[in-house]
């Protein structure tokens, strides 16, 4: 894995280093201390953390700003066994068990951070050993990730009007906290230049004691959490050690020791009283690079908030798996969605093929894309499993990714990792039910899925209309917001405008500077045999295969830069050949299929143009002005590690969800959760790293740097 600074390995505490002592506790045999009380551990995670940042008291007393807030944002140094969120989680279903008219919908947001995370294995014989709450913690076992990317997004209670969102964000805590979204304010807000983004309510400072785990109580966690605080933010600690007084006192937090659990005689509670300017504070551990371009990913003020203040409506121009995303996406949050498309049905274009494989991958190093695919992947697995209809998540029973191996060093740092497997030829030929050539890797939650069915699925949600054979060719400002106008003149209003379209997203005017391109791809319809029916799950390696369904294998695909729309018996061979490398050359159906080959007999198939990038990352977020950005930032040009003073100026209302090239089933879930939170102007649900990586601006930003 990659052994840069912001990348590094993650070390996950596997279900060996976890030992019970001779009191019952649970230790780590990592820094030889304990998770919590023997027997205690949901009483202490009361006393210590729900009662000591005041949350029954906040989360319903009816007098307080708190409850018209429509999220409530905690933040833990320290996810270990999970405790404390099932603790808090619990407490939260049980302050809004039942919904009124005083009490409106609001989620939950708990950031949590973990340098050692522990592996499932790990976790569930935490749970066995003590379980107080067996229903959520059996729920957050069934979703609770494998340490491989950074950042993970776990959505709980989501056919509630209140909803939990859980975000793990594993590294050292001082280097999470830094991807919580961030930046300085700009002049232009006519505010203090302290900071925005993610205000947190409550912070929960755990972790293991300052004497056994000094790295966490550094004066840069301190600091980060001023950053990310409000006046009246609390924060609750176990600890009362004199570094860690000094250090919330230091930035702005007024702390006062109270009765601790158990043997422990005293803990701390305190509130965020503001930074004192006139006060000299230790200068704090910077963990953020020289340049901060954070303020070229995020607009004014002003344009953040404008568009929440009115009636919420969206036009979403395109129907293919990314606009149904985010179709259904802002429809879950009360958005009115009209979605449109050049096609009479949803998913006609590139999002149309008959079967689409939940594609994973495990990079060989960590990096941005290889960060965002394992959120994506987790994310997607569960996405489309809260779907609600079983029929629609049918194959995602397995996925072999043949020719590949897991990276030595990520199979060194976990050796108990869920999501995936090696497997050997024979291990995969039981698997997939028919003789393969080599060996993989086996992703048990993968598999594939029937777009068409996706997409109506999507799209038939409450709140969203959709109108077909309706080709936008250009978008207008009004004064309200924006108007579409289609070919025949026919136009929609709406104050918000997000653009689906994959190869077609860059014909407006305000999207013509993005740098998308377009690959051709063919699938093939290969008619079953009695021995190709015996194929089980998803094979991928070069190209795919799905399991028989109709009478057919879906198989692909091809990947070029032509524009012929009718379809190639070429590529049809191309296809087949890929599948003949999967199997054995002495099984039954590789036989088959090499006297295909040389049959004249035609296939059908399906031609699609994938929209791609050039760093084959999707783009979503808001547009920029593109000559308003270049000239703001030009700074850039004659110092890249110049952290700029202003903030973009967007095109405001506007913005777009496309660029997911082959991946899109896998990607377009998140994208389209992460572009719900910008729209909403809620808590981002994921690192910033991951946030800037997709974001449109970085294209600017590059061109910027590199002249």
């Amino acid at each position: 894995m990659s052994r840069s600074k912001d990348y590094l390995t993650i070390s996950p505490t596997s279900s060996r280093q976890l030992f019970i002592d001779t009191e019952g506790g649970l230790r780590s045999s990592r820094f030889d201390d304990i998770y919590y009380n023997p027997g205690q551990g949901a009483e202490e995670s009361q006393h210590v953390f729900l009662s000591g940042n005041a949350l029954p008291a906040r989360w319903l007393d009816r007098n307080t700003d708190l409850t018209e807030k429509p999220q409530f944002v905690i933040a833990e140094t320290g996810f270990g066994s999970g405790l404390n969120f099932l603790a808090c989680w619990q407490l939260w279903r049980e302050c809004h068990s039942q919904p009124t008219a005083e009490q409106p919908t609001r989620t939950l947001y708990f950031y949590s951070s973990e340098r050692f995370p522990l592996t499932v294995a790990a976790l569930k014989k935490s749970i066995c050993h003590y379980n107080p709450f067996p229903d959520l913690a059996a729920e957050l076992l069934d979703r609770y990730p494998d340490a491989i990317g950074g950042d993970y997004l776990i959505e709980l209670d989501t056919d509630t009007p209140f909803p939990v969102v859980l975000v793990l964000l594993y590294g050292d805590s001082n280097e999470a906290f830094n991807r919580l979204e961030y930046y300085p304010r700009s002049s232009s807000d006519g505010r203090s230049t302290h900071c925005s983004g993610l205000i947190v309510d409550a912070w929960f400072l755990d972790g293991y004691a300052p004497a056994k785990n000094p790295q966490l109580w550094q004066d840069s966690i301190f600091s980060l959490m001023a950053k990310h605080s409000a006046i009246e933010t609390t924060v609750a600690t176990f600890t009362v050690a004199r570094t860690v007084r000094d250090g919330l006192n230091n930035h702005g937090f007024s702390v006062k020791k109270i009765p601790g659990f158990g043997r422990k005689r005293e803990m701390l509670t305190g509130t965020f009283m503001g930074i004192d300017s006139k006060k000299s504070m230790p200068k704090p551990l910077s963990v953020k690079p020289n340049s901060d371009l954070s303020n070229c990913f995020y607009p004014s003020t002003h344009q953040r908030f404008k568009a929440h203040r009115r009636r919420r409506r969206a036009i979403i121009i395109g129907a293919g798996i990314a606009g149904c995303c985010t179709a259904y996406q802002l429809a879950k949050r009360g958005w009115e969605v009209h979605l449109l498309d050049r096609h009479a049905e949803v998913a006609s274009a590139a999002s149309g093929n008959p079967r689409a494989v939940l594609y994973a991958r495990t990079a060989k190093q960590r990096s941005a894309m290889a960060d965002f695919h394992e959120a994506a992947l987790h994310y997607a697995q569960q996405f489309y499993s809260q779907l609600g209809d079983k029929q629609l998540i049918r194959g995602l029973n397995g996925m072999l990714k043949l020719g590949e191996s897991l990276p030595d060093e990520l199979l060194h740092a976990d050796q108990e990792l869920a999501s995936r497997r090696n497997v050997t030829s024979d291990q995969a030929s039981d698997l997939s039910g028919i003789a393969t050539r080599e060996g993989g890797i086996y992703y048990p939650r993968a598999g594939w899925l029937a777009p068409k069915e996706i997409c109506l699925a999507l799209s038939s949600s409450k709140g969203i209309t959709f109108t077909g054979s309706t080709r936008i060719d250009r978008l207008e400002r009004t004064s309200d917001g924006w108007r579409t106008l289609d070919e025949q003149g026919l136009s929609f209003d709406s104050e918000i405008i997000v653009i689906a379209g994959g190869q077609l997203s860059h014909q407006f005017e305000q999207t013509a500077w993005l740098p998308i391109r377009f690959m051709r791809g063919q699938t093939t319809d290969l008619p079953s045999t009695p021995e190709s029916q015996k194929l089980k799950l998803a094979l991928c390696q070069q190209g795919y295969s799905t399991p028989a369904d109709n009478g057919y294998h879906s198989i692909g695909s091809s990947y070029s830069k032509g524009t012929e729309s009718h379809l190639s018996r070429k590529d049809h061979d191309d296809n087949i050949n890929k599948l003949l490398a999967c199997l054995a050359n002495n099984s039954e159906w590789h036989r088959q299929l090499t006297n295909s080959i040389e049959s004249t007999e035609p296939l059908k198939g399906r031609v699609g143009f994938r929209c791609v990038m050039p760093d084959y990352l999707p783009i979503v977020g808001p547009i920029a002005d593109s000559n308003d950005f270049l000239n703001r930032f030009k700074c850039l040009q004659k110092d890249a590690k110049k952290t700029p003073t202003q903030r973009a100026v967007y095109h405001s209302g506007l913005f777009i969800n496309s660029g997911f090239g082959s991946h899109g089933y896998t990607t377009a879930p998140l994208a389209a959760r992460i572009l719900a939170a910008q729209l909403d102007n809620a808590p981002i649900p994921i690192g910033d790293k991951i946030m800037h990586a997709i974001a449109p601006n970085r294209f600017l930003i590059r061109q910027l740097i590199r002249g």
